[in-house]
């Protein structure tokens, strides 16, 4: 018989004031590591040595620091535990060291922007996926948060399909299948959430095929999250948040 252990993780209060989410994990991933950081927090799988799953709270933006140009491993993090490298991904196919927490919303806060880009927040994604609908929820995100203040999780489904693990000997990580997001309007109420395939389809305009819901989402992940209601659980958007005119993507 096969027993499945589900590790209750309930942490509240962040240096910078903001709570961590509670949930259980029933996900693959038995080895988490909780980094940390300042502005996000990242829950990274030493096993696979990528994150896995990340939080942060997004509101008004208030800065606009530069974007380092250089990748590095984390010095918080064993090693044994990070990619075993910085470099890009170089594998006969178009991947871009894709970041779980964008730097654009890291960018009031130097030290924030800075932690954006160690490796303990990049996984394999891509360029099709990074530059089309992740993208664009990343901006979405970036403009609403100026109206209401936002919760943002995030996260990676690995998947069973291994061609695509092409940099297992230079990194090695296995490449995601699937990246999640789920983002919460703390005034209103209201979620909305994305299931993106990580292949050569999910442009931008195409964003709307990725709507799910939270439900499925921790079906998928294992991640199940106790701070989110049935109603919240199983809401389904038809079409993604309008993005408010004039909108400053900086």
């Amino acid at each position: 018989m096969q027993f499945i252990i589900a590790l209750q993780i309930s942490l509240v209060g962040l240096a910078y004031g903001q709570f961590l989410p509670s949930f259980t994990n029933l996900s693959p991933y038995r080895n988490l590591i909780e980094r940390r950081f300042t502005g996000f927090t990242n829950w990274i799988d030493c096993n696979s040595r990528l994150p896995v799953l990340f939080y942060y709270f997004a509101d008004r933006d208030r800065g606009d620091y530069p974007r380092p140009s250089s990748f590095k491993l984390d010095p918080q993090v064993s090693y044994s535990c990070q990619q075993k490298s910085t470099s890009s991904y170089n594998g006969g196919a178009s991947y871009d060291r894709g970041h779980m927490v964008t730097a654009n919303h890291m960018d009031s806060n130097p030290q924030s922007i800075l932690d954006s880009n160690y490796m303990t927040n990049i996984a394999p994604q891509t360029g099709v996926l990074n530059k089309g609908a992740w993208l664009f929820v990343e901006e979405m995100i970036e403009c609403i948060r100026d109206v209401n203040p936002l919760r943002v999780y995030g996260g990676i489904v690995m998947g069973n399909d291994a061609s695509n693990d092409i940099f297992l000997g230079s990194h090695g990580v296995p490449t995601p299948d699937w990246f999640w997001k789920i983002v919460e309007n703390t005034v209103t109420g209201d979620v909305i959430a994305y299931l993106m395939p990580n292949n050569f389809e999910p442009y931008r305009d195409r964003v709307d095929r990725y709507l799910t819901t939270i439900k499925d989402i921790e079906n998928k992940s294992g991640f199940i999250f106790s701070n989110f209601n049935d109603f919240q659980r199983n809401k389904l958007h038809t079409k993604s948040w309008s993005i408010p005119p004039g909108c400053d993507y900086s």
